[in-house]
C-alpha cells in the first residue's frame, strides 16, 4: 500500500470516529475499509499493521486495538463534537456550571445567614 492511500485510510478513521462518537469510542470495520478504499486490512496482514501505526501517530487517537474483524478505536474527547466534553471548552464549560451552582448556593446561604440574623435580632420580616 502507498503511503497516499495509508494516509486516507487513517484519516477516515479519525474522521469517521470523531465526527460520529457520542461516548469517544468507534469501531471501523475491515470491510467497510474495503468498500471505500478497496484495501485489505486485517489485524495479520502487512496493511493492517501499517494503518495501526499510523494511526498511533494521529493526536485525535487515545489508543486503538486491531481485533479480528475491525478496527476498536478511543478518541480523545475534545476532538469528538459529539461528546461535549474534554479539552478546554469542556473544562470550561464545567468551571461555568460550577461557578453558577457555587454561586447561587452561596446567595441561597447568605439569605438563610441574613434571616437568622433577623430573627436573633428580634426582627421578623414579614413576606
Amino acid at each position: 500500500m502507498d503511503k497516499d492511500k495509508l494516509k486516507q485510510l487513517a484519516r477516515y478513521c479519525v474522521n469517521e470516529g470523531t465526527d460520529y462518537t457520542e461516548n469517544g469510542k468507534w469501531d471501523i470495520s475491515y470491510d467497510e475499509l474495503y468498500y471505500h478504499f478497496g484495501v485489505e486490512v486485517s489485524a495479520t496482514n502487512q496493511n493492517g499493521k501499517l494503518l495501526a501505526e499510523e494511526l498511533r501517530k494521529q493526536d485525535e487517537i487515545n489508543e486503538l486495538i486491531m481485533t479480528e474483524d475491525a478496527i476498536e478505536v478511543t478518541y480523545h474527547l475534545e476532538y469528538c463534537p459529539q461528546c461535549r466534553q474534554g479539552g478546554l471548552k469542556g473544562a470550561m464549560e464545567l468551571v461555568s456550571l460550577m461557578g453558577c451552582n457555587i454561586y447561587d448556593e452561596h446567595e441561597n446561604e447568605s439569605e438563610e445567614f441574613e434571616d437568622e440574623e433577623r430573627v436573633s435580632h428580634g426582627f421578623r420580616q414579614k413576606m
